[in-house]
Formats: structure tokens, sequence, C-alpha cells
């Protein structure tokens, strides 16, 4: 598939295209964590930062036998993803460290491969469909897998 740019340059023949990725449901899906939620009893906490455009993801995790029991964040990024950590704040609970590399993976490969939506508790990252044409999308749609795995890796950002 040919790769697609998102840019702030991006002309009016591009509307259609950007709208189908920044569509109603991807909006409200991202306003869902706009506040952030904070864990007191957080075991762990990590940051990812895109070097690309500056989007941060803090994820705090609480964990009970391996799993995740609570899921803290903060985000300071774009709506795509916004949209992954509302996803992610709802299907991480009762998750463990490969369950949640597991769903990273598959997701690369939707993005990447084509391959087929997450789906169980993970199947409302369909919305992000849209974005499999878009490469330079791709790594800030994976931000907040990589703050959970840097979280469950223990390495305090």
């Amino acid at each position: 598939m040919e790769e697609r740019r998102v840019t702030d340059c991006d002309t009016a023949a591009d509307d259609d295209s950007l709208l189908q990725i920044y569509n109603r449901d991807l909006m409200t899906l991202s306003a869902q964590v706009a506040q952030p939620k904070s864990l007191p009893h957080a075991d762990v906490r990590a940051t990812a930062m895109s070097a690309v455009c500056g989007s941060e993801v803090t994820v705090e995790l609480a964990i009970e036998s391996g799993k995740i029991a609570d899921f803290g964040y903060a985000v300071e990024a774009c709506s795509l993803t916004k949209a992954v950590v509302a996803i992610m704040a709802r299907a991480a609970v009762g998750k463990t460290r490969a369950d949640i590399a597991r769903v990273a993976a598959e997701l690369r490969r939707m993005m990447e491969e084509d391959g087929p939506v997450p789906d169980g508790d993970w199947a409302g990252l369909k919305i992000l469909v849209p974005v499999i044409g878009y490469k330079s999308r791709h790594d800030t749609v994976m931000l907040p897998f990589v703050a959970v795995e840097k979280a469950f890796a223990g390495k305090m950002v």
C-alpha cells in the first residue's frame, strides 16, 4: 500500500482522507482521556515520547499477580494516540505483559501488513483502520503500547 504522510500542509483535496482518520468517533473516543487519571497506588510508572512529533504518554499501572489491576494515564498527544489510550484504559485491566505485547504486535501487523484487526477487548482498535496507509502515524498509534512495555520492564521515566 502506498505510504501517505499527514502534515499540517495537507491540501483541501486531502480533506476526505483526513476525515476518514479524524472522524467523529475517533474524536469522541480521544476526548475520554482529556483529563489524566492518576493512580496513587501505582506499582510502576513509565513515559514514552515520540522523537518525531513530541507526543508523550505516561502510564501508571497497579499490578497484581502479574496482571494489570488498574490503569492510569496522562496524555499530551494527538487524537490518534489519545484514542488508543482510551481503548487501552478499558481493555488492559486484567491483562498480562504478554497479553499487551500480543495486541501490540497484532496492531502493528494490522497497520504494516494489512493484518486483521485485534479482537476481543481490543476490537475498538478497528477505528484505526484508516491509518493503515499513513506510515508516518504508525509510531504515534503504538506509543501507548511502548509506555506499557516500559512500565512492565520497570523502567521508571
